[in-house]
């Protein structure tokens, strides 16, 4: 119970913060939707397949925002300890208020990210009805570089050759995301079982080409779901997305429709 009220409490400091900052800071206020399918596979009693596919709107459902296929190889430690490593694809559009404005700052046009992923999965012991895991993730990420915009940072960070010509560069960025689910139909998570799942993740940039911002985004988000098997369910829920922009000074407030589908496949059966 006291390591459970002591995760709580991080969660909330975290989250706290997190809203408070936004509230005082941002700049630009959006609505999103972001649509999303998972599924991890199994191969072998160790070893699985991630797949995963997000498709990210703007200004509700009117405008692109990004497109992202991940995979990954899973790897069962223990039945509560999971370690992943993968690639992921992410196109992102030119959207918001920040691409609108004139001079464009950021976001003015579509530009491709190519990411190498490791993850580290932990279920905590359960509390009751309640159930914990913890996430860490690290990212390398070889983004097509933004373009110079006049601010007083390094021109090394800023500079951007025509996009057409694929000029790319190398970002590392670390995860870390807790969170609690609760069935509220069963006593337990069980099959068709409508369930409530909270979450906070922060990420932070690392390594040289940090720019004015070591902190890059906050995720809180809260969701209700209906499990049909222990294998597939359905989410829907908000989610808000503070991000903090490469000046350290721009930031964005995203309020965004969350519908999450997962689906894992046990191939050892076939």
């Amino acid at each position: 119970m006291r390591k459970l009220k002591k995760n709580l409490s991080l969660s909330l400091l975290i989250a706290v913060t997190s809203f408070s900052w936004a509230q005082t800071n941002t700049k630009v206020d959006q609505t999103n939707v972001w649509m999303s399918y998972n599924g991890n596979h199994k191969l072998t009693e160790k070893w699985g397949l991630h797949t995963e596919y997000q498709m990210r709107r703007n200004q509700g459902f009117k405008n692109p925002m990004q497109s992202m296929f991940r995979f990954g190889l899973d790897y069962n430690v223990s039945k509560d300890v999971m370690v992943t490593a993968g690639w992921a694809h992410i196109e992102t559009a030119a959207y918001g208020e920040f691409a609108e404005a004139i001079p464009s700052r950021f976001n003015d046009h579509k530009f491709n990210e190519h990411r190498i992923w490791e993850q580290l999965v932990i279920n905590h012991n359960n509390s009751g009805r309640f159930s914990f895991d913890s996430r860490f993730r690290l990212e390398q990420r070889w983004t097509q570089s933004f373009k110079n915009f006049g601010t007083s940072l390094s021109s090394d960070y800023l500079r951007y050759d025509d996009p057409e010509e694929g000029y790319w560069k190398l970002r590392h960025r670390a995860r870390y995301r807790f969170r609690v689910q609760v069935p509220l139909t069963s006593a337990q998570m069980e099959d068709n079982t409508l369930f409530l799942a909270v979450a906070d993740e922060i990420f932070v940039n690392i390594g040289e080409r940090v720019a004015a911002n070591v902190f890059d985004q906050n995720r809180l988000s809260a969701a209700l779901g209906w499990r049909f098997t222990k294998d597939s369910n359905i989410q829907v829920g908000y989610l808000n997305q503070f991000s903090e922009k490469g000046d350290g000074i721009s930031r964005e407030n995203n309020h965004t429709i969350t519908v999450g589908y997962t689906h894992n496949l046990d191939f050892t059966k076939i």
